[in-house]
């Protein structure tokens, strides 16, 4: 019965068994901090991105129409490449889809972001993608009915 109670009493290295099975979740928790702050700013920079494209698109009027009826016309290959040029410039590694319906150019982005510590569970990256669209306008615009 002593050495029972011997056994059932001793602690000694109950500290190191928790510390190692407790380490994979604080790495795992650590990483889901770190990298989720990244992907949340990965996603707000191919928005960034996506918005500025399809701005730099819709620079691509066709100076013809404009000047001949007065009418915003946005060139349609012209406004799809400007603004998918855009994108390479600003993020070489990113993934562009550009269209121009009418006068308005949406732009599709995607960026994959490596990640930093869920690489040690086999998370190696994630993507982040957005969308934007713009419309031009022309001359001074009041809401005076003239």
């Amino acid at each position: 019965m002593n050495r029972l109670w011997q056994l059932r009493g001793d602690d000694a290295g109950a500290a190191a068994v928790i510390l190692v099975l407790l380490t994979p979740v604080l790495f795992a928790l650590a990483g889901l901090v770190v990298d989720g702050g990244r992907a949340i700013t990965a996603r707000q920079r191919a928005t960034d991105i996506a918005e500025q494209a399809a701005r730099a698109g819709v620079d691509a009027l066709d100076v013809t129409t404009l000047r001949s009826t007065g009418v915003d016309a946005v060139d349609p290959a012209g406004g799809a490449a400007a603004a998918c040029r855009y994108v390479r410039t600003a993020a070489p590694d990113a993934a562009c889809t550009a269209s121009v319906n009418g006068n308005t150019v949406r732009v599709a982005v995607t960026t994959r972001t490596p990640t930093i510590l869920l690489g040690l569970i086999g998370v190696s990256s994630f993507r982040a993608a957005a969308t934007a669209a713009a419309a031009p306008v022309t001359g001074v615009r009041t809401g005076e009915v003239p």
